[in-house]
């Protein structure tokens, strides 16, 4: 990782199965529930050709990182419909049995350990996360992926890289309005309630 150099990389390297993490993505992908593409996104620019799956441990963090994120900023009126949340399809995931996933730990003081930028991790502009998912999946083929916190609830998030979903199984899956979490309107609104309960906004 010759651009963010400080220490090798290898420190920060933690070979652990994910036991479940849940993912959230659109309904007409409902019959691929781990299918992934090139998107711009945290660690991923979209056009150098390799694509990163997200998850979170919490359904709560899930949802967050997925339909919140920044769509409030600078607004006064802070509402999130919760239909939104209900059209989706959800997926809970863990690793193949026997399987590992070599992750890149960027939890605590992680970005600073490798000579990172914590923007890499906590900004709201992606740029920063962009360049060193790039460098990692270019420079490092024995990294599967990144395990971070997320910046709007601090829960533990899951960059895995397209070269290591086949390592990952689906546990469970469907449409989210038939999650234990979301299986009514009073139940969705819950979750952002609870993830973020400090943030001001409102779920209807």
């Amino acid at each position: 990782m010759s651009r963010y150099a400080r220490v090798s990389p290898e420190t920060r390297l933690r070979t652990s199965a994910i036991e479940s993490a849940h993912r959230i993505f659109g309904l007409t992908h409902l019959e691929e529930p781990l299918k992934v593409r090139p998107f711009p996104s945290r660690f991923c620019d979209g056009v150098t050709g390799y694509a990163v799956l997200y998850a979170a441990v919490s359904f709560e963090t899930c949802v967050v990182e997925t339909l919140l994120r920044d769509r409030f900023a600078r607004r006064s009126r802070r509402e999130l419909p919760v239909a939104a949340i209900l059209i989706r399809a959800c997926a809970r995931m863990a690793t193949k049995p026997s399987h590992q996933l070599n992750l890149l730990d960027l939890r605590g003081s992680g970005c600073l350990e490798i000579g990172a930028p914590t923007d890499a991790v906590h900004a709201r502009h992606l740029a920063a996360g962009q360049a060193l998912g790039r460098a990692v999946y270019e420079e490092h083929r024995d990294v599967d992926g990144i395990i971070y916190p997320s910046r709007l609830t601090g829960g533990e998030c899951f960059a895995v890289f397209d070269r290591a979903v086949d390592k990952l199984m689906v546990v469970e899956s469907g449409e989210t309005s038939t999650h234990a979490l979301a299986r009514s309107k009073s139940a969705a609104a819950r979750i952002v309630r609870s993830a973020v309960p400090d943030s001001g906004v409102r779920a209807y």
